[in-house]
């Protein structure tokens, strides 16, 4: 592009555009092709003089503003501000996206919903930085006082929101707590059969299987499918068929955990769900690695196509997940400096504040660390995940990270420390199996 002509000209021109609710065979009013605004706003053409007057002209707006030489918050109204938050988030520009949703608020706008929407997003945009706690507590605070009537069931989208931040931080009880308390809220309002009701009942089944609990998890996964057919919604049924496919994995049905999530990938792919269906490939070359024997091969291909679209899109969370997998696959190709590279950047890229999958993470370094020869930091960090994944009543995934730790110790010629680590694991698998069958009855349908 010109020197005239910011880097974020694109951006602001579809902000622009957008907040004004034009379409681009509007804004280029027969004097452009529409062909062409669309290469603008890609990125792929830069505008001559002229043409930058005439489009801000139609939009509004200064040269200056639109070419991005003014940033003119003070007189900018707050629905173009919240464009220009929504499209960093789109771009990967999280704090970018933060400090525009914080000017809204900041000006204190009197209309409710942008204030509402102002607040959406920048409890997302917290999210999408690591900034898990902040996050949760924004979307808590939002439903506060929205806990019947109309306006709770629209609310629905931000509760799968805010549980799926305290998924991330491992608050595995809280989530079926809030799940389930919401979903029994719609049933009184008669509201069950909606796509988002669905998707937050497959949430809460994710959090039954971290938790150990399949039979609980299979119910609910059951019911939401019967659900999605009912209403005839391919999103709905395709979070479910997401969830389906990690609980057959978890009980050793690959063929079926593959052929569940090909059928939910085909439906993200079509829908241009672009960071769905990178992490729904994510999992699918989870289910491959689990296989016997691995399917090493296909797995890398999925995860080096997930992380590819990831880096393009952001992320971190996400990308910390693919790159824990890509350890894996690195140390069963034997490659040791790659697989310990990876997980190190998996950490990185998860921040403080994702503990679930900051464990599995250190799993994944130990592992390496131990094929490294580093046996006592490798025990070191082992030890670590496992009393995280035991803190956080993962049972299953504690029980696994303990009984690593138990092998390697196997084979470095320490029995006494290998006992005490399948003691570990087969302790916290009873006391989480306990836990989890005293708290959380089975759902009554709806």
């Amino acid at each position: 592009m010109s020197q005239h002509v910011h880097r974020d000209f694109p951006r602001r021109l579809r902000a622009l555009r957008t907040a004004r609710n034009m379409t681009q065979r509007e804004l280029a009013r027969g004097s452009l092709s529409v062909s062409y605004i669309s290469l603008l706003e890609a990125g792929r053409r830069t505008p001559k003089p002229e043409v930058l007057r005439d489009l801000a002209e139609t939009l509004g707006c200064s040269v200056a503003e639109l070419t991005g030489e003014v940033d003119a918050v003070a007189t900018r109204p707050a629905s173009l501000t919240l464009s220009y938050g929504r499209l960093a988030i789109e771009a990967g520009d999280p704090g970018e996206a933060e400090r525009q949703f914080a000017t809204v608020l900041a000006a204190a706008p009197p209309d409710p919903l942008t204030r509402t929407e102002a607040h959406l997003g920048l409890a997302r945009a917290m999210a999408e930085q690591g900034r898990l706690d902040e996050a949760a507590q924004q979307y808590e605070s939002l439903l506060r006082d929205n806990t019947d009537g109309p306006a709770f069931v629209a609310s629905l989208g931000m509760v799968i929101s805010w549980v799926r931040c305290l998924y991330e931080l491992g608050e595995l009880h809280r989530v079926i707590e809030v799940g389930m308390g919401t979903l029994e809220r719609v049933d009184r309002l008669g509201a069950w059969e909606s796509e988002d009701a669905i998707r937050l009942l497959a949430t809460v089944a994710a959090a039954h299987a971290e938790l150990g609990d399949l039979r609980q998890a299979e119910r609910l996964l059951r019911e939401g499918m019967d659900r999605a057919r009912r209403i005839g919604s391919p999103r709905a049924r395709a979070a479910v068929l997401w969830n389906a496919s990690q609980v057959a994995c978890e009980q050793g049905s690959y063929r079926e955990a593959l052929e569940l999530a090909e059928e939910a990938l085909a439906f993200f792919r079509q829908d241009r769900d672009r960071r769905s269906a990178a992490r729904l490939l994510t999992a699918y070359g989870c289910i491959l690695l689990s296989h016997t024997p691995p399917r090493v091969r296909e797995a890398r291909t999925a995860f080096d196509s997930a992380l590819r679209e990831l880096t393009e899109i952001g992320g971190g969370i996400d990308r910390g997940y693919v790159l824990t997998e890509l350890s894996r696959v690195n140390l069963l190709d034997g490659d040791v400096a790659s697989a310990v590279d990876c997980a190190r950047r998996s950490l990185s890229e998860l921040g403080g504040q994702a503990h679930l999958e900051r464990a599995r993470a250190q799993i994944a370094l130990a592992a390496a660390l131990a094929a490294a020869d580093d046996k006592e930091q490798s025990q070191e960090v082992f030890a670590e995940a496992a009393q995280t994944l035991g803190r956080l009543n993962a049972s299953r995934q504690a029980s696994r990270a303990w009984a690593e730790l138990g092998d390697m110790l196997a084979d470095t010629g320490d029995p006494i420390g290998a006992v005490e680590a399948f003691r570990k694991a087969t302790a916290v698998v009873h006391l989480g199996r306990a836990a989890s069958d005293a708290a959380y009855p089975a759902r009554r349908a709806g």
